[in-house]
């Protein structure tokens, strides 16, 4: 599909992009520590943090890459809304409190904080550095698919432009803009969100009960495919689970991995950092929860819509939305929705750079190598870090160009699912758990997840694949957990009489 110059679209998109950085050139001037570089000093209101949370978790996937996949997939598509919203139910009762009580900075300060082999440091930060790059690419390839109906500009370009804007706001002044460029894209996205799915249900002449019900009774959902041609489903078909996971165990892996995913996210841990209390936490998860849960339920109108009207790019289903916009409001409309979505990515993408650029600033050069005591150094070190994670992400977002969104968040999900989760959930919660058990652990889920993509139909192709599931949760999260508590038990008695003849010398 070709598409043009739009000029109204152009001005919305550089007055967003503007404000933008005259909020982070502004919040700059009160960045003057490391403390306030990477967690805002800790000092973000609790509603402030919960908003800035869903600006920072509603992702391109969840806008551009969720309508997508239920305008071509139905059911299937929604099934990434559920599992993204359902994993906040553990951060919310299993890890916000306790992990604000011992953290920092860094997903790697929390397990430092009671293990104090050096080398758990050195694997969290390694792991948070890996989840954060395999989520920043949907969100290039996001933004590269935005800036093309919107500006008129190639994939490539695009993706360029979100990078340098991106890399110039996190090295501004690092979280304490990201915060409020995420708690303004929050509240930006839930009413273009609103917004839209009113448009759909206005034109379409339905409430949204019949709206849902026209899908479920309709004997021929029409979806084109790129090759010029179409497929028609059954209502009740496109409406159940099997269009895009026909293997029930994909379905349940790519279920379990969203599940365990959110709450072992990098740019998610550290926001919880960000607020004065531990009950703060809590709170900010709960407003999150609410803004996440409402916008998932307007998503799945906004996906059925680009189906209903026929609004759908087959060569690149992220641009399903963006373009319903267009067919109900016109340029201008459009022009809104998709800036919104510019500046979704450049909320995310802020966020993720943050935790890459954290672990390897403060858990390697500072913790793990020992560079303390100059503050203005360590500063300096964060912001390079910063702008060489941001190259990278341009350099991956071209590579990975055509990708549904949706589809590559959810394996950094898995990623995050099989290190990360294992570790905290038997920190926090089993007395037992050993440094080595820990180390192995995050190890064995990172090594064993990466793998396992490497060889499914997503890079070997359906035929020649070697690992037949599309996402290897269900396999790697298993595995993680068994090998945590496995080495935890072999090594807990040797670390008991360490400490004991320790104590003894003592």
């Amino acid at each position: 599909m070709a598409y043009e110059f739009k000029p109204v679209a152009f001005g919305l998109f550089v007055l967003i992009t503007a404000i933008t950085l005259v909020i982070s050139i502004y919040a700059a001037r009160r960045v003057r520590t490391a403390g306030h570089y990477y967690v805002a000093g800790g000092g973000v209101k609790w509603f402030v943090n919960g908003i800035a949370f869903a600006g920072d978790y509603l992702s391109a996937a969840s806008f551009l890459g969720i309508a997508g996949l239920i305008a071509f997939s139905g059911y299937d598509g929604f099934m990434y809304a559920i599992g993204f919203l359902a994993g906040w139910i553990i951060a919310l009762f299993l890890i916000a409190e306790p992990l604000r009580k011992i953290g920092k900075y860094t997903f790697g300060d929390a397990l430092a904080a009671k293990f104090k082999d050096r080398r758990v440091r050195l694997m969290a930060s390694i792991s948070a550095i890996v989840v954060s790059v395999f989520y920043l690419i949907p969100q290039m390839v996001g933004a590269g698919s935005i800036i093309q109906p919107l500006l008129g500009l190639e994939y490539e370009l695009g993706v360029l432009i979100v990078g340098l804007v991106v890399v110039l706001i996190v090295a501004a002044a690092g979280m304490v803009s990201t915060t409020w460029v995420q708690f303004i894209k929050g509240f930006l996205l839930l009413f273009a969100a609103l917004g839209l799915t009113i448009g759909v249900l206005y034109v379409a002449g339905m409430g949204p009960i019949e709206f849902i019900g026209h899908f479920v009774n309709n004997p021929s959902i029409t979806v084109p495919t790129a090759d010029g041609g179409q497929k028609i489903y059954a209502g009740e078909a496109f409406m159940s689970p099997g269009i895009k996971y026909k293997d029930p165990w994909d379905f349940a892996s790519l279920a379990l991995g969203l599940i365990l995913g959110t709450a072992a996210l990098p740019h998610i841990l550290i926001r919880y950092y960000t607020v004065p209390k531990p009950s703060d936490a809590r709170k900010s998860t709960v407003v999150a929860i609410i803004a996440i849960g409402t916008f998932y339920a307007l998503v799945l109108f906004l996906g059925l819509g680009a189906n209903y009207f026929q609004t759908l790019d087959p060569t690149n289903q992220n641009l399903s939305a963006p373009l319903l916009a267009e067919h109900i409001g016109g340029e201008v409309f459009f022009a809104v929705i998709s800036s919104i979505a510019f500046a979704t990515i450049l909320g995310t993408v802020s966020g993720l750079i943050m935790a890459a650029s954290g672990a390897i600033a403060h858990d390697i050069y500072t913790e793990f190598m020992g560079k303390r005591g100059d503050d203005r150094k360590t500063l300096r070190v964060s912001k390079i870090t910063a702008i060489a994670v941001g190259f990278l992400a341009i350099i991956l977002g071209i590579v990975m160009k055509g990708q549904n969104v949706a589809f590559l968040v959810g394996l950094a999900f898995a990623i995050a699912a099989s290190a990360n989760i294992p570790a905290l959930i038997c920190m926090l919660f089993w007395k037992r758990t050993t440094s080595q058990g820990v180390i192995a652990g995050i190890l064995v889920g990172l090594v064993l997840s990466i793998g396992l993509i490497f060889v499914s139909p997503t890079f070997m192709g359906t035929e020649e694949a070697l690992f037949s599931l599309y996402n290897p949760g269900i396999i790697s999260i298993p595995v993680g957990f068994a090998v945590t508590i496995g080495v935890s038990l072999l090594t807990s008695k040797s670390n008991s009489r360490d400490e004991k003849e320790s104590n003894v010398k003592g």
